[in-house]
């Protein structure tokens, strides 16, 4: 009742305010807002400190937006979100008011004199003007411990990192004085103390404000405590998991100093192990004095679990996965995993002439944490895997699969955070390549692969400031040789660099850049001479059966979703029209693009993502990317090994590949995008436009074949210039 009386209240106080203030005498109960403004009468004395998208997040007003219709036509809204409410008025004059105080300017005026209404539609112009005064300037910032200050009560080693940290931490003088920047600098300082050793710190502010002069003068007072050492370690729950599992899982034990930043540390390595639901680390209540105990609560997760899920791909069409772990195998927080994958072809979308991928991988994958410390652990992973490779022949196996791959590999990851880990992998597995038009191809892989992830994100789902690298470097097929071991069956040294950049341009705005390069060098002789009716001719091996096959995996492409968006998976570049025989000729039904990829890539793009409305954002973006081989002349067939031309080789023709890059070589595409913000990421929406294509790139490869035939026309269609991807998370 109270409530009541006292909303009746503030009703019959402010309507007399509004109509005093403003031409809104006309306003009744179907009174709507159709545009809203702010203005600022001194901007010319004080710069605005409140952007005018800040002022609008603060304002309980609201106005009927340019996607009204649609909105309403979704059911988002509906007419009595705009309607004007007086009272709210004026609790948005208190708001801002407040809202200018906390930024340090005590004496801002805040009224809506300027509005009108318009008595025809009934709708009203909200206009706030802001007088925002002087700020008010910080003329004495200290710290103290008691009567002393802070800094001479501390020891000598302590006291130069305490001055070099408050430096760069608190107040300066003739700063602008705001209660938030004093609340985080609270914190800041006592999380300071408490990493150093003293569990029991605390800390009190007081602020005096000179109204007269707008100045301030301001003091902490700091209580260290005595520094403490970690004493006791508690741990209550989870009776199944041995003592010793948690306590090496901490960055801590019995006797250190203690520190605030390895309880917290502690608590996510704890939570990493996949063996609690619930974990808590923290100080109990007790006395302070130099020992501290620690307690750690837990609640057992179950030991096992099966999971499953399904998602879908452009290129690979629905994908599924299942997974059955046991979290806990043999104890010591082993955890062993069976894991089935599936990337089926169906509903892909893989660009147009193009060929969507199918595989199926089956694997055993057993891990070991800590190994000698807590932020390295091995995975050892035995494996099978079947795969339609779009790039190789095609095959008459079940489901059209063209390789099959079985081996086992060996991993090292040292890190706990998904942005700061290294890896070390070795893998040892024998691959067989069939397909219908080449005898089958079998060979041994071994590879050792060194990658990592460096650098900081504010958000690893949705970042909006940050710079990540990650760079690798693969060498396959020479461990083997130094043991003395036969020859593998490739050989290469790849080396990679991925960068990427995010930083917002404004509160609902961002922009990322990524940029891309990589190199790939084959081992083994690099060309052969082969014999044609015509002489001979000299072709580089790459593009020779079998080793075409082998190296298609470890070739660089450009083009897709996650790529230079203007074309579809691996088509930026040059690309072949493969067809398969029948009967010795060539079927227009089942001509496809085939990437020639390259030895060498870059790759650079740029988004910026916009706020549209609630989850929905917009995006505008440009792509540049280029592979470096390219097509060459005069490749006539077919091919021999031998001066008789008694044995013919399959060879990828027309192609060459030095390894370098040059500015023509380079695809470039813009478009713009629709994003949807949800729990796992955003789902994306691209249609992206190819600036520079090429012939090939305006043709299905059905009409391509056909032209080179001279069975119809070379026609482009122009609609071929544009390319959309639905895809779900970071663009990069």
């Amino acid at each position: 009742m109270k409530g009541l009386l006292g909303f009746a209240l503030l009703g019959i106080m402010s309507a007399p305010m509004v109509l005093a203030q403003s031409d809104l005498l006309g306003v009744n109960d179907s009174t709507s807002v159709r545009r809203i403004e702010f203005s600022y009468t001194d901007a010319d004395r004080y710069p605005p400190r409140v952007s005018v998208s800040e002022l609008r997040q603060l304002t309980a007003t609201r106005a009927i937006p340019r996607r009204y219709r649609l909105q309403r036509l979704l059911g988002r809204t509906k007419q009595e979100d705009y309607i004007l409410n007086p009272i709210e008025l004026q609790r948005d004059v208190v708001r801002l008011r407040q809202a200018f105080q906390e930024a340090g300017y005590p004496h801002t005026y805040v009224g809506y004199a300027p509005s009108t209404l318009d008595r025809a539609s009934n709708t009203a112009v909200i206009r706030f003007e802001i007088t925002q005064g002087p700020p008010v300037i910080i003329q004495d910032v200290g710290f103290y411990a008691g009567s002393r200050f802070l800094a001479l009560s501390l020891d000598a080693e302590l006291r130069e990192a305490w001055i070099d940290f408050r430096d760069r931490t608190s107040f300066e003088v003739g700063d602008v004085f705001t209660h938030f920047e004093l609340v985080q600098i609270e914190d800041k300082v006592l999380s300071w103390f408490k990493d150093k050793g003293y569990a029991f710190a605390t800390l009190t502010s007081s602020v005096h404000i000179y109204s007269g002069i707008n100045a301030a003068d301001i003091s902490f007072q700091v209580d260290t405590g005595p520094r403490g050492f970690v004493d006791r370690i508690e741990v209550e729950g989870a009776p199944a998991v041995h003592r010793r599992v948690i306590l090496r899982s901490l960055p801590f034990e019995p006797g250190d100093v203690f520190s605030q930043r390895d309880l917290i540390e502690g608590q996510r390595a704890l939570f990493a192990l996949g063996l609690f639901s619930v974990v808590q680390v923290e100080t109990p209540p007790q006395v302070q004095d130099s020992t501290v105990e620690v307690r750690i609560n837990l609640e057992s997760a179950r030991p096992r679990h099966i999971s499953a899920e399904t998602g879908y791909h452009q290129r690979q069409g629905i994908t599924g996965e299942g997974r059955w772990t046991h979290r806990n195998f043999l104890d010591g927080a082993r955890t062993l995993t069976l894991t089935a994958q599936i990337q089926t072809g169906l509903l892909a979308s893989a660009g147009i002439g193009a060929l969507a991928g199918r595989s199926a991988r089956g694997a055993v994958v057993f891990t070991q944490p800590h190994l000698g410390f807590n932020q390295l652990r091995g995975i050892l992973e035995p494996f099978i895997q079947y795969e339609r490779d779009p790039l190789a022949g095609a095959s008459s196996e079940i489901f059209g699969f063209n390789r099959r791959e079985v081996g086992v590999s060996t991993t090292f990851i040292y890190g706990l955070e998904q942005t700061r880990v290294l890896s070390l992998r070795y893998s040892l597995s024998r691959t067989k390549n069939f397909t219908t038009s080449t005898s089958t191809d079998a060979y041994d892989k071994s590879v050792l692969r060194l990658g990592g992830t460096l650098g900081w994100t504010d958000n690893l789902l949705r970042p909006t400031r940050g710079v990540i690298f990650q760079p690798l470097i693969e060498q396959g097929g020479r461990i083997e040789s130094w043991l003395g071991a036969r020859p593998f069956g490739v050989n290469y040294l790849k080396m990679q660099l991925q960068v990427a950049a995010y930083w917002p341009l404004s509160r609902n705005v961002n922009f990322s850049g990524r940029f891309k390069a990589g190199r790939v060098w084959a081992g083994g002789t690099r060309s052969r001479t082969l014999y044609t009716s015509e002489g001979t001719q000299v072709i580089d091996t790459q593009f020779l059966q079998p080793t075409e096959d082998r190296f298609d995996p470890l070739r660089f492409y450009v083009g897709g979703a996650d790529d230079v968006r203007g074309w579809s998976t691996g088509l930026a570049g040059p690309k072949a029209i493969r067809t398969q025989d029948r009967d010795g000729e060539a079927s227009l039904e089942d001509g496809v693009y085939e990437p020639i990829g390259g030895l060498a890539r870059l790759v650079a793009s740029a988004e910026v993502r916009f706020r549209l409305s609630g989850p929905w954002y917009g995006a505008a973006f440009a792509d540049a990317g280029a592979v470096s081989s390219e097509r060459a002349e005069n490749c006539v067939g077919p091919f021999f090994e031998d001066p008789n031309r008694t044995r013919d080789i399959s060879i990828q023709c027309g192609f060459r590949d030095t390894g370098r890059i040059t500015l023509r070589q380079f695809k470039v595409g813009a478009g713009l995008g629709l994003r949807y913000d949800t729990p796992i990421g955003f789902v994306r929406l691209d249609v992206a436009a190819k600036l520079n294509p090429d012939p090939l790139d305006l043709q299905s490869s059905e009409d391509a074949l056909a032209a080179t035939g001279g069975s119809q026309d070379d026609s482009r269609n122009t609609w071929y210039r544009f390319n959309v991807h639905f895809s779900i998370g970071q663009a990069f």
